[in-house]
C-alpha cells in the first residue's frame, strides 16, 4: 500500500491512470463494468504488477464513460464521436477533455487547463497515432500506438499508449521532458 501511494504522489499527470475503459463498445477498448486486468509497472529501478478495475458509469465528456479504479488513483474516460477522452487521470483534472485515441484520424489538437497537485496551468496538446507492430512477451500484437505530447509552462510530457484490438490497452510509457517516468504493460488482458 505506501508502494502506490508513493508512486501515485510521484507521477507527474498520465501514466496508470490511462491504462483502459471507455463508453460504449469499442474494438480498441472493449471493457464493461467490473472488467479487471493487471499490468506490470516499471518505475524506476522496481517492477510489480497492479491491478485496475472499471468502476461504475460516470458523465465524461458530456457523454456516458467509465471511472477506473487501481492503486494508482482514478481514472475517467469516455467515447464520442470516435474519440476516446479522458477528463481525469492518475493525478490530473482536464478541462476540456483530453483525447487519448482516434477511431478515424491520424491528429488531433487540443488546449485548455490541467489542475494537478492543487496547481492549474495552462497547457497545449498534439494527438497522433500511427498502426505498429508490438511485442510483449513474445507474442507479436498489431496495435494502434497514440502519442498525446502535451505542452505546459513547465514542460513537456509525452504518452505513447498502444492499444490492441479486442484486447485494449497493452502498453503505455510516459515520459516527462525527455526522461521515462513509467511504463506499463499488459500482464492478464480483461476480464469479467
Amino acid at each position: 500500500m505506501a508502494k502506490s501511494w508513493m508512486i501515485c504522489r510521484a507521477l507527474p499527470l498520465f501514466a496508470a491512470g490511462l491504462l483502459a475503459g471507455c463508453g460504449g463498445s469499442h474494438p480498441l477498448m472493449p471493457l464493461e463494468k467490473g472488467v479487471l486486468g493487471t499490468y506490470r509497472v516499471h518505475y524506476k529501478f522496481d517492477t510489480w504488477v497492479e491491478p485496475l478495475r472499471v468502476e461504475r458509469k460516470v458523465s465524461v465528456a458530456n457523454t456516458s464513460g467509465y471511472e477506473l479504479s487501481g492503486p494508482f488513483g482514478v481514472s475517467r474516460l469516455a467515447w464520442r464521436d470516435g474519440v476516446l477522452f479522458a477528463d481525469q487521470t492518475a493525478n490530473a483534472f482536464f478541462e476540456p477533455s483530453v483525447p487519448l485515441l482516434l477511431e478515424n484520424g491520424k491528429k488531433r489538437h487540443w488546449e485548455g487547463t490541467i489542475r494537478s497537485l492543487g496547481v492549474e496551468r495552462k497547457a497545449t496538446a498534439e494527438l497522433t497515432q500511427i498502426n505498429t507492430p508490438l511485442e510483449i512477451s513474445g507474442r507479436k500484437l498489431d496495435t494502434v500506438l497514440s502519442t498525446l505530447t502535451v505542452t505546459t509552462p513547465t514542460g513537456v510530457i509525452e504518452l505513447d499508449s498502444w492499444f490492441s484490438a479486442g484486447t485494449g490497452l497493452v502498453q503505455q510509457e510516459q515520459r516527462t521532458n525527455g526522461q521515462r517516468v513509467i511504463q506499463l504493460q499488459l500482464v492478464t488482458p480483461p476480464s469479467p
